[in-house]
Parts: structure tokens; sequence; C-alpha cells
């Protein structure tokens, strides 16, 4: 019997088999963070151009082996250079073997400036962003920010927004907020367990909406239409509403109308003619607020 030769590299062969492996993903790695850095750069430089600017006091790329990370240090979000977010950190995290799907985490407090005549501070929980690239190239982002807090005005639970490209290019936007309490200085609280919005962006400045939803106990409102900024940047607009409970919905409000006793009294008798499920256009134009041919509210700009 002829004796079988010794191989012993044999017992080595798993090891060197790990170690070509581990070499050829590094250099997965190390091309494809490059390639993730010059991809970043090109859309960070085009948002630009169309006025969506993010400067950090300090950023950097990492995650070696399995993910592509890059942290940005007190980032500032600057919109058309007319109003701008600033928060405490920005950490963008995707797997290397799935880059197509990011993951953004943002750590407040944040600083809102510009929206209103005041900075407005807002407190929350870690918010998560989603972005998901999409086999036609085109980004759908999903939103969870958790405890909201703005600076004295009012406070969410947690707050959702969704938006993709739709196939005939339009941006459809959809939006939930659960356990909104709403206290202006001087007013009462409104609280409204659950809202819910969703429709599509018509151009850069009309919000054409399919449904919204506020919900508060057994009352419901809902409607539809089409808001808009008018050239003083206050909202504009109409939406056609309904309830299921007028009268639940006048106390729910009452302490918050800008309207005499006389004249809630006589919104409460025209709406009731319609019955208890009542429809009634809110239309804003010129800076006001109506309900039907009642005003409500004065409307200031928004930004």
């Amino acid at each position: 019997m002829t004796a079988r030769p010794n191989r012993p590299w044999l017992i080595l062969l798993p090891l060197l088999l790990l170690i070509l492996a581990g070499a050829l993903w590094s250099v997965y790695w190390l091309v494809a963070i490059e390639l993730a850095k010059d991809r970043f750069a090109r859309e960070r430089s085009s948002l630009k151009d169309r006025g969506l600017s993010l400067n950090c006091n300090a950023e950097s790329w990492g995650g070696f082996p399995f993910r592509f990370e890059f942290a940005c240090n007190a980032p500032a979000v600057s919109v058309d250079e007319r109003f701008e977010l600033k928060s405490t950190k920005l950490l963008a995290v995707a797997l290397a073997y799935n880059p197509w799907q990011v993951v953004i985490l943002v750590d407040g407090p944040t600083a809102i400036n510009g929206v209103t005549s005041l900075p407005v501070s807002a407190e929350h929980k870690r918010a998560i962003a989603s972005v998901t690239i999409g086999k036609d190239n085109q980004p759908s982002v999903a939103v969870d920010l958790p405890g909201l807090k703005l600076s004295g005005l009012l406070t969410a639970d947690r707050v959702r927004f969704d938006s993709r490209i739709a196939g005939d290019g339009r941006l459809e936007i959809a939006a939930s907020v659960d356990g909104l309490n709403y206290q202006p200085v001087g007013r009462p609280e409104l609280r409204i367990e659950r809202s819910d919005i969703d429709g599509f962006l018509a151009d850069r400045r009309t919000f054409s909406i399919g449904n919204v939803v506020l919900a508060q106990g057994t009352v419901r409102y809902w409607g539809k239409g089409e808001v808009m900024l008018d050239s003083a940047n206050r909202i504009a607009g109409r939406l056609s509403t309904e309830t299921n409970d007028l009268d639940g919905l006048i106390a729910i409000l009452e302490p918050h109308l800008d309207m005499t006793a006389d004249q809630t009294a006589n919104l409460r008798t025209v709406l009731g003619l319609l019955g208890n499920e009542s429809r009634a256009d809110m239309i804003a134009r010129d800076g006001q607020l109506y309900i039907g041919p009642f005003k409500i509210a004065d409307l200031l700009p928004l930004y």
C-alpha cells in the first residue's frame, strides 16, 4: 500500500481563506467609502445650489469594517438662507452591504432661527430618519421624532413624517402627530390626541391636501383642499371640512377663537342648521382665517 503524502498546509487552508476574504473585504470597504464620500459631496453641492446647505463644526468618516458612518458635530442646516436649524450632533450610518439605505440620528436640543421673529428652541429625544434610494434613484424619507417640546408653545409625544417621489414626479407627503398639546401665552391648553395629514406638493409654495384628520376623544374633524403661502409668507387657501360632533368641536375650540360670545353663538347657529355632522369651508386669505363667513383668527407670516 502506498503511503498518502503529508500535506500539513491543508490545516492552514481555512485560515488562509479567511485572511484572503478579510483582505478583499477591506479593499471593497476602502473603495466603497471613497465612492460614498464622492457621492455625498456631489449631493451636498447639488442641494446647496437649490438652497439647502449643511455645515458642521467638525465632520468625520468611519465605520470599518461593516458600516459607513458620517459624523457631524453641531450641524446647521440652512434653507434658502431664510431660516436655519442647529442641533448638537448628527450621525449618518449605512451598512456596507446595503449602502442605498441610510439611517440618520440627530441629538437635540435643536434651535430654529428665522421661522418667527424670535429664535425657537426645540427639545426632543433622539430623532431617527431613514433615507432609502429606490431603483429609480429617487429617495424616500421616513422621520420619527419622539418627545418634542417647542419652547413654551407646544409639546408632542411623537411626530412621524414620510415622503417619496411618485411615478409622475410629485413629492408625496404624509405626517402624523400623537399627543399634541398646544398652549400659546395667555390661552388654555388645546390637546389633540391624534392628527394625520397626507397630500403632495404641487409646487414649492402649494400643498394639495388629500386628507387631514384631527381627533380628540370622540370628536373628529376632517377635510381636504389646498393651502399655500401668499406673497407675505402667510398661509392661504381653502379646506372643505366636516365634523361628527359640532357641539364637541366648538367646546374644544371656543377658548381659542378670536370671537365674541355673540359671534360664537352665531357660528354655532349657522353650522347647526346643517345638523350635528356639519360641513363648512375653512378659508385663509389676506392674513385672516375664517370658518364659513366667520373670522376666527389672524395669521402671521411664517418667516
